[in-house]
Parts: C-alpha cells; sequence; structure tokens
C-alpha cells in the first residue's frame, strides 16, 4: 500500500484512539498495534498479516477483565491458553497456499483479511456519521457493557472508539476463516469436471460437500449450561431456542436487527448445508461465523459469569456480521425473505463488512488457475471524508475488463444503502503501462512429445551453452552437466520445458524442420521481454526451493546475489537471461526442430488481410509493435470464444465435423468479444478517444463500447469474423463442433 490518504486515515484512527488496559493497567497495547500494523502497510506480507492477527488477538484474548492485574492473573487461567481461532488463521494460510494451482477461481484471503480491517478503521476515522450511526446502536442495546468514556458519577459520556475496534477486528479479520471448506468444494468439483470432460465434453456432474451430522458442527461445547441465561432475561422470546447452537443465536440476533420473520429464518439457516448443495455453491462466510461462536462460546464459559455478557453481546454481533456479508445479498434480497438495501442502522458492522470486503482487491495474490491469468489491481487511492468516498484502483498491467469499476457501485448499491454514510460514492480504475509483450496473456504450452523425450538431452545443452557464454567472458565454468547436483540439473530441465511457453507469448511455435513456414527471427524486443520472462520465471522456481537473497552466493545455505528485480540486475547477469533466449533456435534444431509463426498468428494477418483490404488499411508489419500485439491477443481469445459457442479451433488434420460457416448472430457475439479485447488494449497502450485518428495524439474515433461503436465498423467486423471458417483454413485450421 503507497497511497499516502490511507496510511493518514490509519494515523488518525490511531489518534483518536484510547485502549482500556493502557489507561488501566499500565500496558502499551496501542503502540504495538499501530506498529505491526505500519509494518504491513510497509511491505503486505503474510508474515507481517500474521503479526496483525497475533496482536490483536494477544490484546484481545478472552479473560476476565482482570487479566492485566498481577495479582488476579493466577484466576485467570484462561489467558495462558491459546486462541483457537488463531490456530484456524494458520491453517487458512496453509490450505490457501498448497491448494490454490488445484481450483480455477481463489484468490488470497490471509492478508485481504487484514487489509479489510484496515480499510473499516480508515472508514470510521473519516466519516462521522458512521461513527454516530455505530455509537448509537450500542447505546441502544440492552447490553450495556462495552468499552466506553464516564464522567466521576459514573454516567456514559460516550462510547469508546476501543468498542468498534474490538467488534470490528473479529468481524474483519475472521469473516473468511472458514474458506478452506470452500476450497474443499472446489477441488472436489475442479477434480470432476476435469476427470469428466477429459473422456467427454457431454457429461455433466454437479457435486456438493455434505456433513454426516451437521449439528454436531453446530453446537457450542457446553461447560456452564447457564452461560446464555442473560441472554434469555433480555430476549423472553429465546427461551425456546437452543443457544449452544450458533445458528439459532445468530438467526434471533438478525430476526432483531433486520425485522426477519424468526421461524422462517432458523428454519432456512438449519437446513442451509442442504441448500448450498442443491444450489451448488458454498458459502464460506456461513461457516466462518458458526467456527467464531463455537470458539468465543467456549472461551467464554471459563471466565467469571458476571463478564462472561461483557463478551457474549459483542461476538454475536461480529458473527451475525460475518454470516451476513455474503448470505445477505445471497439469500436475503430474494424469495421468500426479499429484503431491500441494508441499512447502516440496521446492522453497522455487517453494512461496513461487506462494503470493505467488497473494495478490497489491491495486493490479492492470485491462487486459483484461472485467476492468475487475469489482470489484478496493484495499489489504492482513495478519499473518504465525511460526504464522500472516492475509490481509485491501480493496474500496472493489463485491464480488468468492462465496467470493473460501475460493476462494483452498481453491486454496493443494490446491497447496501450507501447514502446512509456518503453522499457521494463512486470507484474509478487508473491504468500504468507496462511493457508491451509481457502484457499478452501467458499460457502453460504442453511441450510436443519429441522435445519430452529429448528432454533431459536439452537440459544437458542449455548447461553447455551457459558453460561456453561463461568461458567467452572469461570466466572458468568446471561443472559438466553430469556433475551438477539433482537441483540443478531439473533447474535445467525447467528452462527447457518453458521454451514453449515463451513462443507462445510471441506468438510463435515449434515446428519439423521441413515444416513449409519459415524459421522465425526473434526481434531485439522479443528477446529482452522474454529474457525478462525467464528471470521471473527462474526467480520463482529459487524462491520455491527455499532460495533467498543475498549479495554473495553460497550453494550450501542457498544465497544467491541475483534474486532481485530485472532493473536491478548487473548488465552481466540480466546477459545470462538475454543469451538463453538466442539460443533456443540452436538447442531446438538439435533435436529437428525450429521456431515459425504460429497458426494463430498467422491467422491473425489473415484477419488483418482481409479487414484492411476493404478500409484500405495498412499491412499488419506496418503496424505499431503494441497494435500487432493487440491483434494477436484478440486472436488467441478465439480460441475461448469459440468455445463460448461450442465449437474448437484445430489443426486441419484433425478429426470432427468442420464448421464452414457461421451465423449472423455468432458472427456478431465474436465481433464484439473481440471489439472490447481492442479497447482495452488500446486503453492500455495510451489511446483515447478523438473524431480522427491519430497517432501522435493516440486519439481513435473508434474507441468506444460496442453499442456506441459507427454501424459501418460494426458490420466490417461482423463481416470478418463471418468469414472466420475461410481464413482459419487459409492457415492449416478448421473450426469443429465439440462433442
Amino acid at each position: 500500500m503507497s497511497d499516502d490518504n490511507f496510511k493518514k486515515y490509519i494515523d488518525d484512527f490511531f489518534n483518536d484512539l484510547e485502549l482500556y488496559d493502557d489507561i488501566n493497567n499500565g500496558h502499551k497495547y496501542k503502540d504495538l498495534l499501530q506498529a505491526v500494523v505500519y509494518a504491513f502497510l510497509e511491505n503486505e506480507n503474510s508474515y507481517n498479516a500474521y503479526e496483525v492477527y497475533e496482536t490483536f488477538f494477544m490484546i484481545y484474548q478472552i479473560t476476565a477483565e482482570n487479566k492485566s492485574d498481577p495479582d488476579k492473573q493466577a484466576e485467570s487461567f484462561i489467558s495462558n491458553e491459546p486462541n483457537s481461532l488463531l490456530e484456524l488463521v494458520k491453517i487458512m494460510r496453509k490450505y490457501e497456499n498448497s491448494t490454490g494451482d488445484l481450483i480455477e477461481k481463489q484468490r488470497d484471503h490471509f492478508i485481504h483479511s487484514v487489509n479489510v480491517f484496515l480499510l473499516g478503521l480508515a472508514i470510521y476515522s473519516q466519516n462521522s456519521q458512521y461513527r454516530r450511526i455505530f455509537k448509537d446502536y450500542i447505546e441502544e442495546s440492552p447490553y450495556q457493557k462495552y468499552y466506553r468514556f464516564e464522567d466521576e458519577k459514573g454516567k456514559v459520556i460516550e462510547v469508546s472508539n476501543e468498542e468498534f475496534l474490538y467488534r470490528w477486528g473479529i468481524a474483519s479479520l475472521f469473516h473468511d476463516i472458514g474458506y478452506p471448506v470452500e476450497i474443499i468444494g472446489k477441488q472436489l468439483k475442479q477434480f470432476i469436471n476435469e476427470g469428466v470432460q477429459s473422456i467427454s465434453r457431454s457429461y455433466k456432474v454437479q457435486t456438493g460437500i455434505d456433513f454426516k451430522n451437521f449439528n454436531e458442527f453446530n453446537s457450542i461445547r457446553k461447560i456452564k449450561p447457564e452461560f446464555a441465561d442473560r441472554y434469555r432475561e433480555e430476549y423472553p422470546e429465546s427461551k425456546f431456542l437452543d443457544l449452544f447452537k450458533p445458528t439459532n443465536i445468530m438467526a434471533h440476533k438478525i430476526s432483531n436487527d433486520l425485522e426477519v420473520d424468526l421461524n422462517m429464518l432458523l428454519n432456512h439457516l438449519d437446513n442451509f448445508v442442504d441448500y448450498m448443495g442443491n444450489n451448488g455453491f458454498i458459502d464460506h462466510g456461513f461457516f466462518s461465523s458458526i467456527l467464531v461462536l463455537n470458539s468465543y462460546g467456549s472461551l467464554i464459559q471459563a471466565i467469571p459469569k458476571k463478564d462472561q455478557d461483557f463478551f457474549f453481546y459483542p461476538i454475536v454481533d461480529s458473527a451475525s456480521a460475518i454470516l451476513l456479508h455474503n448470505y445477505y445479498r445471497n439469500i436475503l434480497q430474494k424469495a421468500p425473505f426479499e429484503l431491500d438495501q441494508l441499512a447502516c442502522s440496521d446492522s453497522p458492522l455487517a453494512f461496513l463488512l461487506i462494503l470493505c470486503d467488497e473494495l478490497q482487491e489491491w495486493n490479492r495474490r492470485p491462487l486459483g488457475i484461472k485467476d492468475k491469468q487475469k489482470n489484478h489491481v496493484n495499489d489504492l487511492l482513495i478519499d473518504i471524508d465525511n460526504e464522500k468516498m472516492i475509490v481509485k484502483y491501480v493496474v500496472k498491467s493489463g485491464s480488468l475488463g468492462f465496467g470493473f469499476s460501475k460493476d462494483k457501485v452498481s453491486f454496493l448499491n443494490d446491497v447496501l444503502f450507501i447514502e446512509d454514510i456518503f453522499d457521494i460514492f463512486f470507484i474509478k480504475t487508473k491504468i500504468e503501462l507496462g511493457d508491451v509483450i509481457r502484457k499478452i496473456e501467458r499460457r502453460d504450452v504442453q511441450a510436443p512429445y519429441v522435445l519430452m523425450s529429448n528432454i533431459e538431452l536439452l537440459a544437458a545443452q542449455v548447461h553447455q551453452n551457459y558453460v561456453n557464454e561463461e568461458k567467452k567472458k572469461g570466466r572458468l565454468v568446471r561443472e559438466t552437466y553430469d556433475d551438477l547436483s539433482p537441483e540443478f540439473k531439473l533447474s535445467n530441465i525447467r528452462q527447457a520445458k518453458s521454451i514453449p511457453t515463451k513462443l507462445n507469448m510471441i506468438g510463435c511455435e515449434m515446428a519439423l524442420l521441413d515444416d513449409p513456414r519459415p524459421e522465425y527471427t526473434f526481434s531485439k524486443d522479443e528477446i529482452i521481454n522474454l529474457a525478462m520472462y525467464e528471470h521471473e520465471r527462474w526467480c520463482e522456481e529459487k524462491l520455491e526451493n527455499g532460495w533467498i537473497y543475498k549479495s554473495k552466493r553460497n550453494n550450501e545455505l542457498k544465497h544467491h546475489p541475483s534474486l532481485r528485480d530485472w532493473k536491478k540486475l548487473p548488465k552481466a547477469e540480466k546477459q545470462k537471461d538475454i543469451d538463453s533466449i538466442e539460443n533456443i533456435p540452436a538447442i531446438l534444431k538439435s533435436i529437428g526442430l525450429k521456431v515459425v509463426d504460429s497458426k494463430l498468428k498467422l491467422l491473425t494477418h489473415e484477419k488483418h488481410k482481409y479487414y484492411s483490404d476493404k478500409v484500405k488499411a495498412k499491412e499488419f508489419d506496418e503496424l505499431s509493435q503494441d497494435i500487432r500485439f493487440s491483434n494477436y491477443k484478440q486472436t488467441t481469445l478465439l480460441v475461448k470464444t469459440l468455445g463460448d459457442l461450442g465449437y474448437k479451433l484445430v489443426s486441419v488434420e484433425e478429426d470432427g465435423e468442420e464448421v464452414t460457416e457461421l451465423s449472423q448472430k455468432e458472427a456478431t457475439y465474436l465481433a464484439r468479444r473481440e471489439h472490447e479485447s481492442w479497447y482495452l488494449d488500446n486503453i492500455n497502450f495510451g489511446w483515447k478517444y478523438g473524431s480522427r485518428k491519430n497517432k501522435t495524439k493516440k486519439t481513435n474515433p473508434n474507441l468506444v463500447s460496442w453499442d456506441d461503436l459507427n454501424n459501418k465498423v460494426k458490420k466490417l467486423n461482423i463481416r470478418t469474423l463471418k468469414h472466420l471458417p475461410t481464413l482459419c483454413n487459409n492457415v492449416g485450421l478448421k473450426i469443429i463442433k465439440l462433442e
């Protein structure tokens, strides 16, 4: 996080914060929490994130109020017990890191939750309307044990900001604690879908998760049966409820707050596991809320009865907010409940959690297969005060898709009464340009059999090329490939296996030497960009295997001076990566292969030729590099969009019923998708709308949405795509129907 406003807002929160234990028991907890938060803001990694979790739950570990009194600590044995939720944090982190590559869609939730926590602090510190609503909500509750300031006579002057910190910390830091349940469900679905579709795409298999005894999970360990008596005193209608059952507790709380029929809500929550299974989704917020109440419910019973309600109601409030952060929009806004947008005064914590969870997009590490292929928000610029909230997402590579910001605003306005706290609320995206070639979506291309069957020979050649280049520079490298350790042999093998992916990034592929396509020669820009990619790939490999950056190399300690950003590498180290790219053609020739333009790139040429002949545009090779790569990217998109229509692009030699003509509707769909891709790429490359095309000013009259595009241009785009089967045949491809 680099936004100065955001850091200032966090400063403001801490400046206005006083902690009970700091004032009454001589601690300096605020300084400690502030220190770990600032460390996280400087470097948003999982190590610093965990320190935020750990510090928060050290301060707010459930004990009697006198936990900090040395004379009373012997009575508070619970203070020496580990916090079960902190253990769950570790489990969530472990599951995310180890299972992301096995499912399509998954992003970081570990660091995300800390950022949600901090965003909530920022909004609270800057918006007096939210503070007023939250404090009114606390004061109007029948539970009057909360952090507050009192006068000399014991009369409450004001609810302390610590009450917000306490409740919000639990709600935000633990709102995704049940995510491993969703991960397991997604893994099962991914495995089944990949497995059956590898046999035939006609299979349609639904998966879900089930509990043999959900009631066992949905229950608080009973230590003291009377621990919820105070709740029953305040709410006589809860006497028929099982207050050792988390879903009952939350149903009653939500029913009171949102005026929802209690029996209908009880029934839905008790059967929600079956409902999710029947509808093919998993709401991790549901499991998170139960885990919070299970853990805290056990801890609360171990403290003196007079102190139990100090914890009980705030925890129920936080857990209910966790449940509502998905459940509200997915269930309560639909039949049979059909609630309107959530008002802040009805549930301030749930309102803020939904808002912050949806807004927190920056620095969310992609973990799932498809998520790794997408562009992501790298940073945040934010402006908050009593009247407005303006969020600007910073994207340093690629784009986020059509209507990303607009869709977020629309979604939040559908779920929340935003005007409860902000008169002005909008989101926009700022794109920072990067290099061109590496914007092309990287696809792990399956290496052909001839390469894999000779992979160890290629790996040996990769190493020999490295040795030869080092000797040219007067450096003595004694080791032959056979003398390398298994780790370094594997490193050379990985480099050889990455060749197809690198070639794909520039629209090339491997072919036999007698292939009629001419051998391709890398441009200087392509060599540099692929060298940068090779360095990134090598760094990832090393870091995953325990290597770290040190200024001096030590193989035994796994220290390496080149584990740094490309821009910081010495020229000699950069040259090693450049050499590895320049040597690719020679390496492939050693096993009877050459580098050629891929058929997809040739199809890009054909499409442009057909289009340019109609409008008398430039030849493809005369286009600027960014436009050429934008066109190539549009063609790679065709592989997916044809799949959406039930078609597949294959070589003419492959079996399958050939599609010789596309309907007007199909061509229009393909043209629309292609224009959307072109539109976003050109914005990323610095172009903007203008009444005339001007290369110097980077303006183009076609840089508008598909719906606003000139009809003449639309028709030409559609006609080009309607002609696609013929264009494919021209380069040895064909379109076939999927099974």
